[in-house]
């Protein structure tokens, strides 16, 4: 068993847990992935890692020893962690603390560990002045840079440090998880849960943030006004309805683009079931409504609907009054 906190990536996992055993892990790690993907998780579990000092239990780490625990509660004095806070990004004097801090010993561990969270967003100064400590470091010291965008990073940082990509996580293994540790999710009804897991979108954080009711009524409000967008216009019900649904898309321009990606999404997952009914979706949870809407109505419909709102998004993108593109966009679909 290997690194058992982190969620899918079983391939990674095992790779981690080979380098491990054999010692040959290297001073510096790029761990890249989305939001929510587990990057901060997979960081602690190589710190527990190289800490652990239970080496016959089989597990890595094995997440019972003092070490394992000091670092599963932050309070390894041997784990320092850089962070931009509340600054747009990570600047020269941050790493300028870290070039002058590598050069102290560890004091519990036999490593020093330094992650570094939202790398990506350090300033070309910046990662000019850490490429001086990753060429040449300390032999004790180990760097975790932490981002969404590697390509960020520049080639002379990223040729210095492997990159450990996640992927998303299966939406069954996300399911699974939650079931057996969140009290919350198991509490929900089953229509909502599958609405938390597609929202998610294969991150396993995510889908723990919208455990919290404050996060997730907003967003299945507006999955719900964006289903119902799309109903009401493919089948041509009255104009009273349609001008009442008008009415509540409201007039705040960033909130009815995201309403609008949604209803994209829709139209998509309408557009591969009329070809085929076990085409993967990415907005209905409920596939049987969504196959009897697409009985309802033709491609060319479902095509020009698409188009119309595509449209009315990039005008939105373009500054265009908010009020006016949406008017637009219902007449065009009378």
């Amino acid at each position: 068993m290997a690194f058992d906190a982190l969620i899918g990536s079983e391939s990674l996992r095992e790779r981690l847990a080979t380098d491990v055993r054999e010692g040959k892990l290297s001073h510096a790690y790029i761990i890249e992935g989305a939001h929510g993907s587990g990057k901060r998780t997979l960081a602690r579990e190589l710190c527990a890692a190289l800490a652990c000092t239970d080496r016959k239990s089989g597990r890595i780490p094995c997440g019972s020893c003092l070490a394992c625990r000091k670092v599963a509660e932050g309070k390894c004095p041997d784990i320092i962690r850089i962070e931009r806070g509340n600054k747009a990004g990570i600047g020269v004097d941050d790493v300028r603390f870290l070039r002058a801090d590598v050069l102290i010993e560890p004091n519990d561990l036999d490593s020093k560990i330094y992650i570094i969270e939202g790398a990506d967003t350090m300033t070309v100064q910046a990662q000019n002045a850490l490429l001086l400590t990753l060429e040449e470091p300390p032999s004790y010291v180990m760097f975790l840079l932490l981002c969404e965008n590697a390509t960020a990073l520049l080639e002379t940082i990223r040729s210095r440090a492997p990159k450990l990509s996640l992927c998303p996580v299966p939406t069954d293994d996300i399911r699974t998880h939650l079931t057996k540790t969140e009290r919350a999710f198991a509490s929900l009804p089953e229509a909502e849960r599958e609405e938390v897991l597609m929202i998610a979108n294969g991150s396993i954080g995510r889908a723990k943030e919208l455990l919290d009711a404050k996060e997730r009524k907003p967003l299945l409000s507006r999955r719900t006004l964006a289903a119902a967008f799309v109903e009401q216009q493919l089948t041509k019900r009255d104009s009273a309805s349609a001008i009442e649904l008008q009415g509540s898309l409201g007039n705040k321009r960033e909130e009815i683009g995201t309403l609008l990606a949604d209803i994209l999404c829709a139209l998509r997952d309408l557009t591969l079931l009329k070809r085929t009914e076990s085409a993967p979706l990415c907005f209905y949870t409920d596939r049987e409504r969504a196959l009897a809407l697409c009985d309802r109505v033709s491609m060319q419909s479902v095509l020009h609907l698409y188009e119309s709102v595509e449209s009315c998004r990039k005008q939105l993108l373009r500054n265009a009054n908010v009020r006016l593109a949406l008017t637009t966009l219902f007449l065009m679909n009378r």
